[in-house]
């Protein structure tokens, strides 16, 4: 058994003012006590997290920016960091597409997610985006 840890839950860890604040919080007791086995994420996820919680400070808050590095990198790192591979891309973009709709778009690393699931067999998913449902199963509470 295994999971994956996408941006909202690393964002929610941090801002007390994110409305899923809470939620990550509860999750990440889950999480302590193995409750869904391995734990991993991706260098996609860190990027997106670490551009997150930079643009949403405006660069004004370069502790928080630390404290989101050390939760992907180094003795704190909460997950296993696994890479998205080059030969993935293009699968990754045709599912974009695919799961895209005019006012409901889907980013290329929520896309990744999927493809990168599907290649380490990872069926589960801590996100707080509705469009993972039917692909994976999404730890939330």
């Amino acid at each position: 058994m295994a999971i994956l840890l996408d941006t909202g839950f690393y964002f929610g860890l941090l801002s007390i003012k994110d409305q899923y604040h809470q939620q990550s919080q509860s999750i990440i007791k889950d999480l302590i006590k193995k409750k869904y086995g391995k734990i991993y994420t991706s260098n996609f996820i860190l990027d997106e997290s670490l551009t997150l919680i930079n643009i949403r400070t405006k660069g004004k808050r370069l502790d928080l920016l630390e404290k989101m590095k050390k939760l992907f990198l180094g003795s704190l790192a909460i997950a296993n960091l696994l890479s998205i591979e080059n030969s993935w891309l293009d699968s990754i973009y045709n599912l974009q597409k695919k799961l895209s709709a005019p006012g409901d778009p889907v980013s290329f690393t929520d896309a990744s997610n999927i493809v990168l699931c599907n290649n380490y067999e990872i069926k589960n998913i801590v996100s707080f985006d509705e469009h993972f449902s039917g692909f994976l199963n999404v730890i939330d509470h």
